[in-house]
C-alpha cells in the first residue's frame, strides 16, 4: 500500500530508475522533473522526505519545506561536515531535528527533521 516517488531531472537516469523499479516490481513512480517543479505540483501527503547528495542542508530544507510542512519527517544523509551544515541552516531555519550515525559511513550522520520553519 505504499508508493515511493523518485524525482530525477536527468531523463537518462529517470529512465533507468523506471526500468529498475519495473524489473523488480517496486511500488515506485518516477518523476522526470526538477525537484522544485515536483514540490510545487505534488498534491499528496508524503510520510517521509529524503534526499541523497542533492544540496547543503540549508538549501535542502528550502527545497523540501513545502512537503515537510504537511507533516512528514525528513531523513537527510549527510557527511562529515554535518555540524557546519546545521550551523549554517540554523541561521535561516528553526529546526527540530536529531542526528543518528550512518551505518554505511563512519563519518556520516542522518539528520532526522521532525519540523522546520523559516526564521
Amino acid at each position: 500500500g505504499v508508493t515511493v516517488h523518485l524525482v530525477e531531472s536527468t531523463k537518462k537516469k529517470a529512465t533507468f530508475l523506471s526500468e529498475a523499479a519495473r524489473h523488480i516490481g517496486a511500488p515506485a513512480e518516477v518523476h522526470a522533473v526538477r525537484i522544485e517543479d515536483f514540490v510545487q505540483n505534488f498534491r499528496e501527503r508524503a510520510d517521509v522526505v529524503t534526499a541523497r547528495a542533492l544540496a547543503p542542508l540549508d538549501a535542502l530544507l528550502g527545497l523540501s519545506h513545502p512537503l515537510l510542512q504537511k507533516g512528514p519527517i525528513g531523513l537527510f544523509f549527510k557527511g562529515q561536515h554535518v555540524d557546519a551544515e546545521l550551523t549554517l541552516a540554523a541561521k535561516y531555519w528553526n529546526i527540530n531535528c536529531t542526528l543518528v550515525p550512518s551505518r554505511t559511513d563512519p563519518k556520516g550522520r542522518i539528520v532526522i527533521v521532525r519540523s522546520v520553519e523559516r526564521r
